[in-house]
């Protein structure tokens, strides 16, 4: 039986404007289990960031129900959101968030912090966190001294720095060149088929959210669509055209040379 991270029934979320409401959720139902690897896609004002807020426990539905990781956030007070947030909630944002005046092992170190963790192992779980993400002897590198691609990688390793049930991802390739981006998406499918990671993407860009196990249309505050990405075809090894086998990296099928694309892509998609 699947293990449900994350449950949304009936969440609705409206806005009042002057004298107008603007329903920016309309009975949204979703469930992602341990281990999945989901993107989000829609237009401006579909509602992804106000879904992003709500899953992130920074904002409240005006009705339904979220459960995280088995708990009822709904009606937390603010105080045990926190706790949430801190403890369950890994976040990666576009525009990385570092702190400038930090270097890299002491960026990724701070969410220990609010966990009381004593010093010894938050600098040891740091350590292990850059070497996962590839920055192994930039520990010491304060922001200004590394590339956009690696200050993402310092936010991933940050974000896992917990241990959380969840990463919530807002447009984490969104402020990379195309080398850049294609890195950071493999190193999430990568952190989710190795450490089975639990990853929700928020995207604009198609060819991103495509390498994603499930791609999820958001249109005016409802999920209009749902199609099987990539991942889910490196996930089980096996070409989805001649049935052989192959590797998570692969873009090609080594047996019948066919690009590994996602089931059921479209045209202008």
């Amino acid at each position: 039986m699947n293990e449900a991270v994350l449950k949304l029934e009936n969440l609705s979320k409206t806005y009042t404007l002057g004298k107008r409401n603007v329903q920016a959720l309309s009975n949204v139902n979703l469930q992602v289990n341990k281990g999945e690897f989901v993107a989000i896609m829609g237009p401006s004002g579909s509602g992804k960031t106000t879904l992003l807020n709500i899953l992130g426990c920074l904002d409240k539905p005006t009705a339904g129900l979220v459960l995280l990781d088995g708990v009822d956030v709904t009606s937390l007070p603010e105080k045990e959101l926190y706790k949430i947030r801190g403890s369950k909630i890994g976040f990666v944002f576009q525009t990385f968030n570092l702190l400038p005046y930090l270097n890299a092992r002491e960026n990724v170190e701070l969410p220990m912090e609010s966990l009381k963790v004593p010093k010894d192992e938050r600098k040891r779980r740091a350590g292990e966190l850059l070497a996962m993400v590839g920055l192994s002897g930039r520990e010491e590198h304060r922001p200004q001294r590394l590339s956009a691609g690696e200050q993402q990688r310092v936010a991933i390793a940050r974000a896992l720095a917990n241990n959380p049930a969840l990463i919530l991802a807002d447009e984490p390739t969104g402020n990379l060149d195309a080398k850049n981006k294609y890195e950071i998406v493999k190193l999430l499918a990568n952190l989710n088929i190795n450490q089975g990671t639990t990853i929700i993407m928020v995207t604009h860009d198609s060819n991103v959210a495509s390498q994603a196990e499930r791609l999820l249309f958001l249109n005016d505050g409802k999920i209009t669509r749902e199609k099987q990405g990539l991942h889910l075809v490196k996930k089980k090894l096996m070409c989805p055209y001649c049935g052989g086998k192959i590797q998570a990296e692969d873009t090609m099928c080594p047996s019948c040379r066919k690009k590994l694309k996602y089931q059921g892509e479209e045209d202008g998609d």
